[in-house]
């Protein structure tokens, strides 16, 4: 076999591939060059979905944001209560201790501490609206209770008396520390 046979055999494999490329090649220009009849418009069940789906989102992360915002308010306003009680009850404390010794400046003590008292339940009045309705309750049931203790120190008045609204005015504090501690 000479020369003339192998080259007439590359020949016809070259050949063979060029008409295997055009063949390929042929098809792919023919699958895409075929119309599509009909007109562009939405696929309007898949729009409104997609819609709820975005307006869903962007509902949630507002709601996620407000919400962050209300329990940092109302950590804020817990902490606050707290300074503000105590200091309440130190001064009530004084004027109980002024009185329980007849001290000379029990009437000056008294007038702290419904000053005092009266200061404590209008802020709570003011607070209360700004926190959850369990909070909110208690802060009101305070506000209302220091208002009746400071009603009672201007008035002459009985130590049961006084030890019964102190009572109240503590188990109040008590649940106020619970539920913020919960916070």
């Amino acid at each position: 076999m000479g020369p003339k046979k192998s080259g007439g055999r590359a020949r016809r494999s070259a050949l063979a591939l060029a008409l295997g490329a055009m063949a390929v090649g042929s098809v792919a220009i023919v699958g895409c060059s075929g119309a599509v009849e009909g007109l562009p418009k939405p696929n309007a069940a898949q729009a409104a979905d997609y819609q709820a789906e975005v307006t869903s989102s962007v509902v949630a992360v507002s709601s996620s944001k407000a919400a962050a915002a209300a329990a940092e308010n109302t950590f804020a306003i817990c902490e606050e209560m707290m300074i503000r009680s105590k200091d309440d009850v130190a001064t009530f404390n004084a004027y109980i201790d002024a009185n329980n010794n007849d001290a000379s400046d029990v009437k000056a003590k008294g007038r702290a501490a419904v000053s005092s008292a009266d200061e404590m339940a209008s802020w709570l009045k003011d607070v209360a609206g700004d926190l959850p309705s369990e909070l909110s309750g208690l802060f009101s049931d305070l506000a209302g209770s220091l208002s009746d203790t400071a009603r009672v120190v201007e008035r002459s008045h009985s130590a049961s008396e006084i030890n019964s609204i102190t009572d109240t005015n503590n188990s109040i504090r008590d649940s106020i520390r619970s539920e913020c501690g919960a916070l």
